[in-house]
């Protein structure tokens, strides 16, 4: 599974995303079927900053101190050739993305995989062939430009997808599932 946040013009860019209670309470309902969440280095590094401290606030709001022992205390797999450590727990680094161990662990009947934003991840896994389920979270922003496009780098291009379901929030935000088509 893959879950992204982009906006209507298609930027993956944490300056243009609403975090809020709905976003996390759905967040947290797809974590719960997962045994294990994927990242690239880059959103991993961003997560390992900011997680682990929420949780020694005594001032953060019970949600996101929910989402942040649930990050804590799933299996994180950071997918990078130049990280070296990792300081938080349940962290393990993942040198190369190899298909067939994707596979094999889907094989092996354990909960779900979940990437969390993590964009040249999830185009390596699409091209792949890797993702079952991907979640579009549309952001209510026209952003004009930003850090990356959403699968600007996907060759060759023309991914069908099939349109499963959809959720709106309060904030605006629309959560698209769709499935690979074949």
């Amino acid at each position: 599974m893959s879950l992204i946040s982009t906006t209507i013009d298609g930027f993956a860019d944490r300056d243009y995303v609403i975090i809020d209670a709905a976003f996390f309470d759905f967040t947290h309902k797809l974590l719960s079927g997962t045994s294990t969440i994927a990242f690239g280095r880059n959103t991993f590094e961003q997560f390992q900053n900011r997680w682990p401290l929420i949780l020694e606030n005594e001032d953060e709001p019970g949600w996101k101190v929910k989402m942040a022992r649930v990050l804590n205390d799933k299996h994180k797999a950071v997918y990078s050739s130049t990280l070296k450590t990792t300081t938080w727990s349940n962290s393990g680094i993942v040198q190369i993305l190899d298909a067939g161990s994707i596979n094999a662990y889907k094989e092996e009947g354990k909960e779900g995989l979940l990437t969390l934003g993590s964009l040249q991840l999830v185009t390596a896994l699409t091209a792949m062939k890797l993702i079952d389920d991907y979640y579009f979270c549309i952001q209510p922003f026209i952003a004009g430009n930003g850090e990356e496009r959403l699968f600007d780098k996907l060759k060759p291009a023309g991914k069908p997808l099939k349109y499963v379901d959809s959720k709106q929030l309060e904030s605006g935000v629309h959560i698209i599932h769709y499935q690979p088509e074949n």
